[in-house]
C-alpha cells in the first residue's frame, strides 16, 4: 500500500519541512514504512506526487515521477523552493498489477479538486466495467490512467455537479460526496459477490483525500467491520517547525486555535503526545477556517465497539 500526507495551514510551509526534514517524513516512509498492513511489500518505490495550490480558488500544480521518492533530486531541490500552505504528497506501492507511469502516479486534479487514494478496491476488476458505464462522457474521457484509484476519483466526480467548472465547494458537499462514493462502491461489490464476508470475501481499504484548495476531506475506511483500515492520523495546533534547540520537528499549540492541520498516513514525527489515530471508518473533514470534524461512517461495517488499533 501507499503513504499519503496532507497539510493546510493559514500561512505556507517549505515543502522539505513536510516531504525531506522531520524524523519520519513522507521521503523516510517511502522506504521505512512501520505501520503497513501488507508487509509483502516493504517499500513505496513505485513513483511519488507531490500537489500544492498557490492560492484558494485557483487551480492547484502537481509534480509527479516514476523514480522513486527517496532518488529523485529534482524533488529535493523543489522541496527546498516551494512554499504552501496546502500541500498533498504520495508515494507509491502498486496495486492490482497496474503499470509504473506517471498517468497512474497520485495525486489527480479536475479543476480545482485534487485527490489521492491509500489502499485498494478489492475485486476492482468485476466491477471496473460498471463504474465507466455509471460515468458521464467528460468524466470518462478524463481517466488517463488504469489504477482503481484514478477510478474512484471519476466515480466521485459524478457525485458533484459541474466539477470541472466550479473554483470552490462546500466542505459539506466534499463530505457527502466521499459517502456516495464509498457506499456507490459497497453496492457494485455487493452485487458482484466480492464483499460476502461468507465467501471469498476481498477486502477494500478506501483512505481518500480530496481537497479543493480550501477544504480538505480524508476518510479511514475498510470493508470489514473488526479489522482495522490502513492507518492514517492527524496533527494539529498552531504551527509546525523544528524545535530551536534540538532541530526535531513539533506541533506547537502556542493558543487554543488551530493554525495549522497535518494528516499522515504515519506520523512524521515520534513525538506520540503530538498526533492521533484516525478512528476506522471514520471521515475527517477540515474546514477553510481549519476547524477539525471526524463524522462516523454508519454502514454496515460500521462498529462503534471496534478495536481502533494504530496499524
Amino acid at each position: 500500500m501507499c503513504r499519503f500526507l496532507l497539510y493546510k495551514s493559514n500561512s505556507p510551509i517549505l515543502l522539505a519541512d513536510l516531504l525531506t526534514r522531520p524524523a519520519h517524513s513522507i521521503i523516510m516512509q517511502s522506504f521505512n514504512n512501520k505501520l503497513r498492513l501488507d508487509n509483502s511489500l516493504p517499500v513505496n518505490g513505485d513513483g511519488f506526487g507531490i500537489g500544492w495550490f498557490d492560492e484558494p480558488r485557483t487551480q492547484g500544480c502537481i509534480f509527479t515521477s516514476t523514480l522513486p521518492a527517496w532518488s529523485n533530486l529534482n524533488l529535493q531541490r523543489l522541496a527546498e523552493k516551494i512554499k504552501s500552505a496546502l500541500v498533498f504528497a504520495h508515494v507509491r506501492a502498486t496495486t492490482g498489477g497496474t503499470a509504473t507511469s506517471e498517468s497512474n502516479c497520485h495525486p489527480w486534479q479536475c479543476g480545482n479538486l485534487m485527490w489521492m487514494h491509500n489502499g485498494n478496491i478489492g475485486g476492482f476488476n468485476r466491477i471496473k466495467r460498471r463504474l465507466l458505464s455509471a460515468l458521464s462522457e467528460d468524466i470518462f474521457l478524463s481517466i488517463q490512467g488504469t489504477t482503481d484509484s484514478e477510478h474512484a476519483f471519476a466515480l466521485f466526480l459524478s457525485m458533484l455537479e459541474s466539477p470541472k467548472d466550479r473554483k470552490d465547494f462546500s466542505y459539506q458537499e466534499l463530505h457527502q460526496a466521499i459517502l456516495r462514493t464509498i457506499a456507490q462502491l459497497n453496492e457494485w461489490l455487493d452485487e458482484a459477490g466480492v464483499n460476502d464476508e461468507n465467501g471469498d470475501h476481498e477486502l477494500s481499504l478506501l483512505n481518500f483525500a480530496v481537497t479543493d484548495g480550501q477544504s480538505v476531506v480524508c476518510s479511514r475506511y475498510i470493508t470489514s467491520s473488526e479489522l482495522p483500515a490502513a492507518s492514517l492520523f492527524y496533527s494539529s495546533g498552531s504551527d509546525f517547525s523544528p524545535e530551536t534547540h534540538s532541530g526535531s520537528y513539533r506541533m506547537a499549540k502556542a493558543n487554543k486555535r488551530e493554525d495549522v492541520v497535518v494528516v499522515a498516513s504515519e506520523p512524521l514525527t515520534y513525538e506520540k503526545s503530538d498526533w492521533l489515530a484516525i478512528p476506522t471508518n471514520v471521515v475527517l473533514v477540515i474546514t477553510p477556517k481549519l476547524n477539525v470534524h471526524l463524522y462516523p461512517i454508519r454502514d454496515k461495517y460500521w462498529n462503534p465497539h471496534r478495536c481502533h488499533t494504530t496499524s
